[in-house]
């Protein structure tokens, strides 16, 4: 019994020292979010869906906005639309991830999915179809390694991209797609299924007024901590069309909420500038120019020179 005790102890110590070498050294290949729940507290942060996950570069905004007084580096705590949604569960983890400031800037991307009521969904009762994904299901968010994010979500993980290395989640929480195809085909391919997936969720999702109350709760709470700025990310024309036709009058509502609340909205998808790779998504390269122009944005509309 001793040997076989003595025995299983080793297997769980290497197995856990193991396993924290292969997070710690490339927890950002293997998985798309974990090594946002690996690093301190932020003063200051980017926040919304894939899009601004990939398109919001950090590195560059701490670069163009260095002599403004914010509070700086700013992190990107966005996900994908599949597990945030504006509501209480992501505002509650934004809390758990924030570090009080006066001087903290906070991008918030905006689009009409993000206030929709969705499957699963019963608002009325508090009940959030997002709750049990990422982030909104971690009660630790800033520890290194981290086993409960592993736990809780080990079937995001893909041990095999440790070797194929097509994305990267870095410790600025941008995810870096490195392995994008050039043939237009596939690009096509992939806009034309970026186009069906919203088309879909226009017909499934609705509006919802619940979600867009908790929303004004965030804005509220972070613009104790500082700057708050609305954003509207770049898309094809094609899903800009989807988009409108689900929620015709969204930039008037997001304008008027703006105002109400004395916030800057910054609504970039009527420009050709920035092209995307899939219809929804600005590119690594083209990230940088976007970037810079958002953060140009930021300092025309506020009074930091």
């Amino acid at each position: 019994m001793r040997k076989f005790l003595i025995k299983t102890t080793l297997f769980f110590i290497l197995t856990i020292l193991g396993l924290s070498f292969i997070l710690m050294k490339y927890g950002g290949y293997v998985d798309y979010f974990y090594e946002k729940f690996t690093v301190p507290k932020q003063a200051s942060m980017i926040l919304g869906d894939s899009r601004s996950l990939q398109g919001i570069q950090p590195q560059i905004m701490n670069q163009e906005l260095k002599d403004t007084g914010l509070n700086l580096p700013i992190f990107n705590y966005s996900f994908t639309i599949a597990q945030i949604n504006y509501g209480k569960p992501y505002t509650e983890s934004i809390k758990k991830k924030l570090k009080p400031s006066k001087n903290g800037l906070f991008i918030l991307s905006v689009n009409p999915w993000l206030f929709t009521g969705r499957e699963g969904d019963d608002l009325k009762n508090g009940i959030y179809s997002e709750a049990d994904s990422p982030p909104n299901n971690m009660y630790f968010v800033n520890e290194n390694p981290n086993f409960e994010y592993f736990i809780r979500n080990f079937h995001y993980f893909f041990f095999k991209a440790v070797f194929k290395k097509k994305a990267k989640l870095h410790k600025n929480g941008w995810l870096e797609e490195t392995n994008l195809p050039k043939d237009s085909a596939t690009l096509n391919e992939w806009k034309n299924n970026q186009v069906k997936l919203y088309k879909d969720f226009s017909q499934k999702w609705k509006k919802s007024a619940i979600r867009m109350n908790d929303f004004i709760v965030l804005i509220n709470y972070l613009k104790k901590n500082g700057t708050v700025v609305l954003v509207r990310m770049p898309v094809d024309p094609k899903i800009l069309e989807v988009e409108n036709n689900f929620w015709r009058d969204f930039d008037n509502d997001i304008n008027s909420l703006a105002k109400q609340n004395n916030l800057k909205y910054i609504n970039f998808p009527q420009s050709n500038k920035y092209k995307t790779y899939d219809g929804n998504h600005i590119d690594k390269f083209g990230g940088v120019p976007f970037t810079k122009e958002l953060c140009d944005s930021i300092k025309s509309k506020n009074k930091w020179r």
